[in-house]
């Protein structure tokens, strides 16, 4: 076998045999994970910043709501019946937990555990209208805090923003290959 050169290295070729290539194809896809990774790292780092304008707009609009308890609220919300069941799931914590979660939600007196209409002896969760009130406004207040954040950014930044989004987006809805198991802190 022919020494490499310090521009080569060795791939298989189609009949598994080695074959030469330059170094600087083999630097390529390198290149490539290094940006990933810094594209992630910049990501993680801007949900770690909006998940910290959704509590602080959720404190704002009423003071005894945790982050843990706007995801629920957002989870009944958008799901109205939801089973405590249920909720425990799509939150992916124990079912005690959520049913602490719903306790103190409904002490607040935004949600309500109600019978089902189909099944008495299972229970749906929904908002109340103070709840959803409640809900509607964080909602309006976190959009009214990334509004002026956006319009502070320069127009080219704010399109490159909007264009990366829209290829973001549905590679983000399905989520990561693997999820780990739930933890009962995280709700």
């Amino acid at each position: 076998m022919t020494p490499r050169g310090p521009d080569e290295g060795f791939r298989p070729g189609p009949d598994d045999r080695p074959r030469r290539v330059p170094a600087a194809d083999l630097a390529l896809p390198r290149v490539r994970d290094d940006v990933l990774l810094r594209a992630a790292d910049q990501l993680a780092a801007v949900a770690e910043i909006l998940v910290s304008v959704s509590a602080r707009t959720a404190v704002a609009v009423d003071s005894r709501l945790s982050p843990p308890l706007l995801r629920a609220l957002t989870l009944v919300g958008t799901s109205p019946g939801l089973s405590p069941a249920a909720l425990a799931e799509r939150a992916r914590i124990s079912r005690s937990r959520a049913s602490r979660v719903c306790d103190t939600l409904e002490g607040a007196g935004l949600l309500a555990r109600a019978p089902l209409a189909a099944d008495r002896r299972r229970v749906g969760l929904s908002l109340t209208r103070h709840g959803r009130s409640v809900l509607d406004r964080v909602r309006e207040q976190r959009g009214v805090w990334i509004r002026d954040a956006l319009l502070r950014m320069p127009d080219a930044d704010l399109n490159g923003l909007l264009t990366a989004l829209r290829s973001l987006g549905p590679s983000i809805a399905h989520g990561p290959r693997a999820l780990p198991a739930p933890s009962d802190r995280s709700l």
